[in-house]
């Protein structure tokens, strides 16, 4: 009987010594929410695919993206501004996902949609796994 009892309590510890802990979106945002999802301006830091290596970055240098209500996004360059849209969704799974869509060349290349990795006041990153490809973006 001892046996059983000693058996349970090291079962009991080793499962709730086990248990693991999800780091979740340091800020989440959806439909219902009251003020903006995404507030100030970023610059677009890192788009990489992971999977050949191949770096955009540069094609976004001197972009700077504001989001506003209404899922508007606005990336001015040079003092021309081009607006945009973006989206804020759940996939199947449960994962937070946002959604670009820009009409020209560069921006309709971060077109689609991205699993949501992080977004702070300090940086969005973003992912897609079917491409490999990551995007990032940093506060201006």
């Amino acid at each position: 009987m001892k046996k059983v009892i000693l058996f349970l309590a090291i079962a009991v510890i080793f499962t709730a010594s086990c248990s693991r802990q999800v780091q979740a979106p340091s800020r989440y945002f959806g439909y219902y929410a009251d003020s903006n999802a995404i507030q100030g301006d970023f610059v677009l830091t890192n788009f990489t695919n992971l999977n050949s290596n191949a770096d955009s970055t540069a094609e976004f240098n001197g972009y700077v993206f504001s989001f506003g209500d209404n899922g508007k996004i606005t990336a001015v360059k040079n003092n021309q501004i081009t607006q945009g849209s973006y989206k804020e969704s759940y996939s199947s799974d449960d994962n937070l996902e946002l959604a670009f869509y820009f009409s020209n060349k560069p921006l309709s290349y971060i077109n689609g949609n991205w699993w949501v990795k992080l977004i702070s006041d300090a940086s969005i990153e973003l992912g897609d796994a079917t491409t490999g490809d990551v995007l990032e973006f940093t506060a201006h």
